[in-house]
């Protein structure tokens, strides 16, 4: 949950999942959320912001799916091809990327993240809020939860993330509702081409690049945002998801990753801004040992479904 000092209403998106009994319906809705408390007590997740569910529907109705459409079957199966093609020549890569996310031009970073791949697996291990960890596993359709506070763990398949996000897609077919939720925003080459942004409704991202060693860490970093992004719309955590997988897509598309990424939320009497910055390096041995913690954790901790899991 990102908290900031004075509240302004954002656009967000939030979906409503019950993939618990019956994974293909799924009910979509955008509400107002409003910012609110001190900038100290913020924590984020995998980069996003985290808002707590206040306000009113701002849509005339919500919107049901009972089964999938043709639309979304196959943006389901075309995003499985490439997911799979893509592991098939990147996951032998051991790496680690650090993502430290400031608030506005503070110099302590509010949340920090060492996202650990080894050989296919990704761990997202925050070194700040230490409470959450999630582990990726893209071969084995899964991925899985750890709350080191109550010791519990969950889990829930990449078909349906992927799922639930093209059905989420095809469930906005109101052109004004799809360029508030990002969802046909183009990504453009900005500062003479040494960066990108993508801007939807009262938000933007602007990111530079650096280009990896291999371009295979590139993809494998791809597929983690990617999956992350989908993560946060099923737990109805932070923005719309859409514009940033957009982004990251056309960044992974050239071989690169994201340097410097800057959220811009604009209101009506004020602007807040969000930075994250993201260096690559090698799993040293102290990364190593959080690896082997958190393998210990999986386990030990009881499984709950997903419903059930903190947030």
């Amino acid at each position: 949950m990102v908290v900031i000092q004075r509240g302004f209403a954002a656009l967000v998106w939030t979906a409503c999942l019950p993939i618990f009994n019956a994974p293909y319906r799924l009910r979509v809705q955008i509400v107002r959320w409003p910012f609110s408390g001190n900038a100290s007590n913020c924590r984020l997740r995998s980069g996003q912001a985290c808002p707590q569910r206040v306000g009113k529907n701002v849509l005339p109705r919500n919107l049901i799916i009972v089964n999938q459409s043709c639309a979304s079957l196959l943006i389901t199966a075309l995003f499985m091809l490439v997911l799979e093609n893509s592991l098939a020549t990147a996951n032998d890569q051991i790496f680690c990327v650090t993502t430290k996310i400031f608030v506005g031009e503070e110099s302590d970073p509010v949340s920090e993240h060492q996202i650990l791949f080894d050989q296919g697996l990704v761990y997202d291990v925050p070194l700040i809020d230490r409470r959450f960890v999630t582990i990726f596993d893209p071969a084995q359709k899964r991925v899985t939860l750890l709350d080191r506070e109550t010791q519990v763990q969950t889990s829930v398949s990449t078909e349906d993330l992927i799922k639930i996000t093209a059905q989420a897609r095809a469930a906005v077919v109101n052109d004004e509702q799809k360029k508030k939720l990002g969802i046909e925003a183009e990504v453009k080459k900005i500062d003479q081409g040494a960066a990108y942004a993508i801007q939807f409704a009262n938000l933007e991202y602007r990111t530079t690049t650096q280009r990896p060693a291999s371009p295979k860490i590139a993809a494998e970093y791809a597929i983690f945002v990617d999956l992350a992004s989908r993560l946060n719309l099923v737990r109805r955590l932070g923005p719309p998801p859409f514009g940033r997988m957009s982004l990251h897509q056309k960044i992974a598309a050239n071989g690169e990753l994201p340097l410097e990424l800057t959220l811009t939320i604009t209101g009506s009497k004020q602007t807040e801004q969000y930075r994250s910055t993201h260096s690559v390096g090698e799993v040293a041995d102290s990364e190593r040992q959080m690896i082997n913690e958190v393998r210990g954790c999986l386990a030990l901790y009881r499984p709950v479904e997903l419903k059930a899991f903190p947030k």
